[in-house]
């Protein structure tokens, strides 16, 4: 079996769908073929608005903002 460059650039190309299948139902989450091809599709997109999240290096370390904390303060409204 020889893998030649044009195979390669396909196998590169092509979405990872049987990844993608095998995901789906260990998860149990039915899908048809076309909502398969458009999650794979979308997957490039996705990982990069993703990955931007994460780009400045000061928010690696940030507090998360949705944080709640039940400390009692007392506020003087006098």
């Amino acid at each position: 079996m020889s893998t030649t460059p044009e195979k390669i650039a396909e196998q590169i190309a092509e979405p990872p769908l049987t990844e993608l299948r095998m995901l789906l139902d260990a998860a149990g989450l039915p899908a048809s073929d076309d909502e398969i091809a458009a999650l794979a599709a979308q997957y490039p997109a996705m990982r990069a608005a993703t990955d931007a999240l994460y780009a400045p290096a000061a928010v690696r370390y940030a507090d998360p903002a949705l944080r709640f904390r039940a400390d009692a303060r007392i506020t003087d409204w006098a």
